[in-house]
């Protein structure tokens, strides 16, 4: 279950990025892309229902393990791959990419998660100019 504080997110004005979450959430059913279940508020937070992943996220996972094997490397790789394609194929760009935001499923499958950066309906190599994402993981060419 992701938690959001609608205080926080007026105060950050931050309100697309949520509304961007729950939309590409909702409209996207792939078995390598975390899923929205149900979504419901209070007057202070705003809940989001998500498929469960128990294996933790790819950060920690490298973290415990320090490396993977090549053929651990390619599975994740593949699909995340995979993840990647369908969303571009819906005109969906993923700007977050980062091991922490690829959760591990309890058979050990990655499953993509956190879309508030996406963009939507990104049709041309023009449309999505902006500077977003973790410093950390941006491309060279956009730092």
């Amino acid at each position: 279950m992701k938690v959001l504080n609608k205080w926080e997110i007026m105060a950050q004005n931050i309100i697309k990025y949520a509304q961007t979450e729950r939309n590409v959430l909702s409209s996207i059913k792939h078995p390598f892309i975390v899923g929205l279940n149900y979504a419901f508020q209070t007057p202070e937070k705003l809940y989001l229902i998500l498929d469960y992943c128990s294996g933790g996220n790819l950060g920690e996972l490298l973290d415990e393990k320090n490396n993977f094997e090549e053929i651990h490397a390619k599975y994740y790789a593949a699909e995340i791959l995979l993840a990647l394609e369908e969303l571009h194929r819906r005109d969906i760009i993923y700007w977050d990419l980062k091991p922490d935001n690829i959760v591990i499923d309890r058979d050990g499958h990655a499953w993509l998660t956190d879309f508030g950066l996406s963009k939507e309906q990104i049709t041309d190599n023009h449309s999505a100019m902006s500077f977003c994402g973790s410093i950390a993981y941006l491309a060279p060419e956009m730092i």
